[in-house]
């Protein structure tokens, strides 16, 4: 559930106690781990290793490697697994290096695994809560999207606006850089990406409701020197405006009402680094207030949100920009990931960069100036009828202005905002030529609200215009005709990132657990396994002597849970959180997932009113029910407890914890609310606990 307010933001939603796992480094390692540099990942065609987070510098998302293949692929099996101590899920794409996985997990805990047998070499816990002192916005804690390695260490971005660097051998410290204010709003929970000699590191906040200007900057790996920042949208103080590129943008905005929000634009997911024009590509988010004509009371685009960005990795330079949806009043980002890509369009070689964005366009780009080539529909779209091609602009649909209906009018916004591709990344073939997208086909159904603000929510769409509609759909796109190629029908939207190899499969972990492997060409599914764990994260495939590995994660994270989660609640893979290697011929059995049992605590009797339960009800759905679940429900499980299973300690200590913070250290801050409405929400809480029980 998201309220679209003038003056507040949804990512206000209180939050609960989380795990803190202990600190560990220990494991003395080689000299030479993470040996990671650009001419080792321009040079890598063996497949061997996953050097950089979309596995090579094109932002593929693709292996070299055919042992598996569509011949071999029945045959595939497990060869290891391991458990991580992360219940809140994966969100991280891993790097592999010479026979060791980095990754991180919730509150930004680094991992490095040996990549043969899964055995842990060392971990990492950057004590993230204890930073954020359950600050607004622990809930970005746990959807961490992985690390970078470069050159003998590890970095990674924390929740509380640190870039750290650590030893890949030994997994210590060697320098901490704060990089944002967390009292502004700003939190990080994408990867830090490496290129050039440089690491870059861009981050959250747009919606913080706090002053916050979004940006990315570049740091010296060796030192974590900040090099250069480059500001995605202009200061409210002219003054600082000094750059030709923020003086065009300054002029975009316009009135007061965005200037108290910062301006918004943040980075928070993906770039794609370009060895050869030494560019550096990503997307920016949208901003506060989120309806246009409030935040731009008299016009102008609000540059650079909702952009693809491309800039000069060497200076922070701006080379040029396109803006994917000018006067913004949907929260659709561009911030999806980029590919690289050499195309044969209308008999004509194109160096392109394509764009899978929020708003259900599919866009190809010049990657040298920007200019837009084709942009078409690749899931369902009522807010723009096309893009215009010579303007580059969408064409608006009147059905998807939802600002323009009578107050109580509910309007179904297609994508919704969350949009029809989010985080999980797309991949690209480069033989077939064919994108991979994994679609989130789901409306925001919006109501006009009588105080002049709109409520937004999310449900299952599986009829549309009277016929059957998959939520969830991975879509094979031919990006030179902008057509789809094939379509696999997911029964729920939010699914697994993907993998493409040379061995003409495409893999998928799904949000039912299944992970799958799919005939790149057509799309048949050719072998799938049974995890018991919904899984986000994309996998990435390896080789040890001469054995290809897939290696996926699972474990729902990324915070898709809390964003979707009735729909988490409809599936039924709540299993653990794991790494699963497989390879041909692997030999293991799939570890078991058990059903958790919980046992009913004793409650404390209802003592309220109807009517005091029901305006508990609204408070804790505007306020609690993001991260603890519709209903009280808590779908998502992991460190977000399900409040109808609190202990009697808690429920007597209510007061102590919503309103007086006593718990921010395990994630839960103070909540805005008057004791009396607290006491609401407890009743309304003790209510639902009770419907657990036998009558």
């Amino acid at each position: 559930m998201k309220s679209r307010t003038r003056v507040r933001s949804y990512a206000n939603a209180h939050l609960a106690a989380a795990l803190l796992l202990p600190c560990a480094a220990g494991h003395a390692g080689a000299v030479d781990f993470g040996k990671v540099t650009d001419a080792r990942v321009t040079a890598e065609a063996s497949g061997d290793n996953w050097l950089v987070n979309a596995g090579n510098y094109r932002g593929e998302h693709y292996s070299p490697l055919d042992q598996v293949n569509t011949k071999t692929v029945v045959r595939l099996g497990l060869e290891w697994s391991a458990d991580l101590p992360a219940p809140d899920g994966i969100a991280a794409t891993p790097i592999v290096v010479d026979g060791t996985i980095f990754l991180s997990g919730p509150f930004s805990v680094v991992y490095a695994i040996d990549a043969a047998n899964g055995h842990l070499r060392w971990s990492y816990d950057p004590q993230v809560l204890a930073a954020l002192d359950g600050a607004s916005g622990s809930w970005t804690a746990r959807s961490s999207r992985g690390v970078a390695v470069w050159d003998g260490r590890v970095y990674v971005g924390t929740a509380d606006c640190r870039l750290i660097a650590l030893d890949a051998g030994k997994g210590t410290v060697a320098w901490t850089q704060q990089t944002c204010d967390r009292k502004l709003g700003y939190t990080i929970s994408d990867a830090p990406r490496v290129g050039g000699g440089r690491i870059y590191l861009g981050n959250a906040g747009s919606e913080s409701g706090k002053k916050n200007r979004g940006y990315v900057s570049a740091y010296d790996p060796y030192t974590g020197r900040m090099l250069w920042r480059f500001y995605t949208v202009p200061s409210d103080d002219p003054a600082q405006n000094t750059t030709p590129a923020m003086q065009m943008a300054a002029k975009s905005w316009t009135g007061d009402a965005w200037k108290p929000f910062g301006g918004g634009g943040n980075n928070w997911n993906e770039m794609t680094y370009d060895p050869q024009s030494k560019l550096l590509y990503f997307g920016t988010a949208g901003a506060l207030p989120y309806e246009h004509d409030y935040r731009n009371s008299t016009g102008g685009d609000d540059l650079f949100t909702s952009s693809v960005l491309a800039i000069n990795s060497e200076t922070g330079e701006y080379v040029w920009h396109y803006q994917t949806v000018p006067e913004d009043n949907w929260d659709y980002n561009a911030t999806m990931n980029l590919i690289l890509a050499d195309l044969d369009i209308a008999d004509k070689q194109r160096q392109v960069v394509m764009i899978a964005p929020k708003n259900g366009f599919f866009y190809v780009l010049d990657r040298h100036n920007g200019a837009l080539i084709s942009a078409e529909k690749y899931a369902t779209v009522n807010w723009a009828t096309s893009i215009d091609r010579a303007t580059g602009r969408p064409v608006l649909d009147p059905e998807g202005m939802f600002w323009t209906r009578h107050v109580g009018e509910t309007v179904n916004a297609w994508p919704n905002m969350w949009g029809a591709h989010s985080w999980q990344p797309m991949a690209y073939d480069p033989k077939l030529r064919l994108v991979y997208i994994p679609v989130i086909d789901v409306p925001s159904i919006v109501t006009n609200l009588s105080d002049g603000s709109y409520h937004d929510t999310m449900d299952l769409v599986t009829e549309l215009d009277g016929k059957p509609h998959s939520p969830g759909r991975l879509v094979a796109w031919d990006p030179a005709s902008q057509t789809a190629r094939w379509t696999v029908e997911h029964a729920l939207p939010v699914n697994g990132g993907l993998l493409a190899t040379a061995g003409e499969l495409v893999f998928q972990g799904d949000a039912q657990g299944r992970f799958s492997a799919y005939d790149a060409a057509t799309g048949e599914r050719m072998w799938s396994v049974d995890t018991g764990s919904a899984i986000n994260a994309a996998p990435v495939s390896y080789r040890i002597g001469k054995k290809q590995y897939v290696l996926v994660p699972i474990g729902a994270g990324g915070g898709m849970q809390l964003v979707y989660p009735k729909l988490h609640a409809a599936s039924s893979a709540h299993g653990p959180t794991r790494l699963l290697a497989f390879t041909v011929d692997g030999k293991q059995a799939m570890p078991t997932v058990s059903a958790a049992t919980r046992p009913l605590p004793e409650v404390l009797p209802v003592t309220a009113s109807p009517e005091v339960i029901a305006h508990g009800a609204e408070i804790y759905a505007e306020r609690c029910g993001y991260c603890h679940g519709k209903d009280a429900n808590a779908h998502s499980g992991g460190t977000i407890p399900d409040l109808r299973y609190a202990s009697l300690e808690t429920q007597n200590q209510w007061l102590a914890i919503v309103v007086g913070g006593a718990r921010r250290a395990k994630g839960m801050p103070a909540a805005e609310l008057s004791a009396e409405d607290a006491e609401a929400v407890r009743q309304y809480v003790l209510s639902e606990a009770q419907r657990l029980r036998p009558n």
